[in-house]
Order: structure tokens, then C-alpha cells, then sequence
């Protein structure tokens, strides 16, 4: 059941809504602005109604504050307001809330608006998951490893930390699609997806399918010792995992090369030509002989 956070210092016009809508939502609240704020982070709603007159913090000051903090800015917020006035409702767009409602309420009204921002977020948070998460493997696409990777890279600038980069590649990957076909093909990619976020560490295993069968490892704060150990963790892993098999049910390895390094990157470092030596490292792997890691 989708949540709708109610914040209104009455209790009265609480009370209202919360029986206006809780046939077809939890409905959580708080009586002030701070604690509404608190809740939200918490909670994630999927609707926030807020009322503009409020003591203390207005419904404007916590529609910044809001907007401000990155884990509320995308929750879509309604104003509520008794003032019927042009300069409030446009001060309410501008702030952007997605919708203005004002007292008394009409039951029907509230709800279908509310039933159509609340699906419009459901809707929307469904697109991001389609954008971000590689179907076949579960894993973060493309996209999203793009925008991370260069605040990853950013955030370690700032705090001095190293940045690590390992790039996977399945070794032959294309005579498992020719021979065993595509519907085997993903699910070798699924099963190798599977493995190397198993063996990565708990708190620092970033991993995202860029393309094909390539992958990207992405780690934070582990010196090149370490994150040259964990790839080399993840690729024996694979590599000691019996995935497919042929007609005779005889099983056949699939194992992978990874290539890669870690840096300290200061504002003079960029980012793409860490990728550009990542990827050296790999052909080099490759080179070698596959199923090993070569590290920088």
C-alpha cells in the first residue's frame, strides 16, 4: 500500500483526510514541519500533502527544505491552504508542488487528485527502475553507473579516498550465444551477475552491466592491494562455478577477465582517461590468456 504523509498542525483537518483516504493509503503524519520533514526522509512517502499556514516553519520553508535534501527533492507534494488567493497558488507552483488544494475539502476531489499524483509517482519510479536496473541481470545499466561513477569520482577528489575501477569481460562470450543460443546467453549473464555480487563485500560492491557482457566494478576506500585481491576474488569465483553445460551434460566453465586500477584522483585526474587505462588493463588480461586480473 502506497504512503501518504499528511502535514498539518490541526489535528482536526488530519483526522479529515486520513478518513478521506485511508481506504487506499497508510496515511502517516505530523502535527509540524520538522518532524514532517524527519518522517519523510524516513518513510519515503509516495504523496506529501502540506499545509502552507503552519507556527513555526511554514509550509513554504519545508517545501525548500524539501526540495533541498536529496532523499525528499523527488516526492511529489500538494499544498493545502484555507487562503483562496492567485499569489499563494503561484508561490505554491514555483516552490514546485505538483498541486494546490484548497478548504474546505470535497472528498471526491481530494482523492481522485490525490489517486492521480500518487500513481503519476508510482508510474514514474517504475520508468527509473527500467532505466537503472539491467533487467537480465539485475544489476545497475549503463545510465546509472555513469552519474555515480562521476560522483564517486568527485567525492574521492574531495575526501582524498582511492577510487578503483575493474572492468569485466566474459571470456568468449560470443561462442556461448552461437552455440548454446541467446536464451543461454542471458542466463549465463544472470548467473555471472549473481556471483560477483555475492563475492563482493557487503558495504562496497557497486557493480553495473555497461553493455553486452561487459561489466563495471566500482569501489571506494580500498587501497590497490585490496581491490586488486577482491577482483581477483570475483574472478576465481566465476571462474570455479560450473554454469553451463553441452549436450552430453558435461560442464563447461565460463570465467572472465578484469582489468583495472586504483588511483587518489585529485581536480587535475579525469575520469575518462582512468576509464581509457581501465580498459588497457583488460585487453592486457585478455592477452595473457584470460581468466585472470591485471591491475594498475
Amino acid at each position: 500500500m502506497e504512503k501518504v504523509l499528511i502535514i498539518d498542525d490541526s489535528i482536526f483537518n488530519v483526522k479529515m483526510l486520513k478518513d478521506l483516504l485511508d481506504k487506499e493509503y497508510k496515511i502517516i503524519y505530523a502535527t509540524n514541519g520538522s518532524d514532517g520533514f524527519e518522517i519523510a526522509k524516513v518513510q519515503q512517502p509516495s504523496l506529501i500533502l502540506l499545509d502552507i499556514e503552519m507556527p513555526g516553519q511554514n509550509g513554504f520553508q519545508i517545501m525548500e527544505k524539501l526540495q533541498e535534501d536529496n532523499e525528499t527533492q523527488q516526492i511529489p507534494v500538494v499544498f493545502l491552504t484555507g487562503v483562496n488567493d492567485t499569489i499563494s497558488e503561484e508561490k505554491a507552483f514555483f516552490c514546485g508542488a505538483v498541486d494546490y488544494i484548497r478548504k474546505p475539502y470535497y472528498g471526491n476531489v481530494v482523492r481522485a487528485r490525490v489517486r492521480t499524483h500518487v500513481n503519476m509517482y508510482r508510474y514514474r519510479r517504475m520508468l527509473e527502475t527500467q532505466m537503472y536496473i539491467d533487467v537480465i541481470t539485475g544489476l545497475y545499466t549503463r545510465v546509472h553507473c555513469i552519474g555515480y561513477m562521476d560522483k564517486l569520482w568527485q567525492s574521492c577528489i574531495q575526501e582524498k579516498n582511492p577510487f578503483s575501477l575493474g572492468v569485466v569481460d566474459i571470456d568468449y562470450f560470443k561462442r556461448v550465444n552461437d552455440t548454446y543460443g541467446h536464451q543461454e546467453g542471458d542466463r549465463v549473464l544472470g548467473i555471472v551477475a549473481e556471483i560477483m555480487k555475492a563475492t563482493m563485500p557487503k558495504e562496497n560492491n557497486y557493480i553495473a552491466r555497461m553493455g553486452g557482457e561487459e561489466f563495471f566494478i566500482l569501489l571506494h576506500g580500498e587501497k590497490s592491494a585490496k581491490a586488486a585481491e577482491i577482483m581477483t576474488t570475483v574472478c576465481s569465483a566465476v571462474g570455479h562455478r560450473n554454469i553451463l553445460q553441452d549436450d552430453k551434460k558435461n560442464y563447461i566453465n565460463v570465467t572472465i577477465s578484469i582489468g583495472g586500477g586504483t588511483v587518489i584522483p585529485s581536480s587535475r585526474d579525469s575520469l575518462k582517461s582512468f576509464i581509457v587505462l581501465a580498459d588497457k588493463m583488460l585487453y592486457k588480461a585478455k592477452n595473457n590468456g584470460r581468466n585472470q586480473v591485471v591491475w594498475m
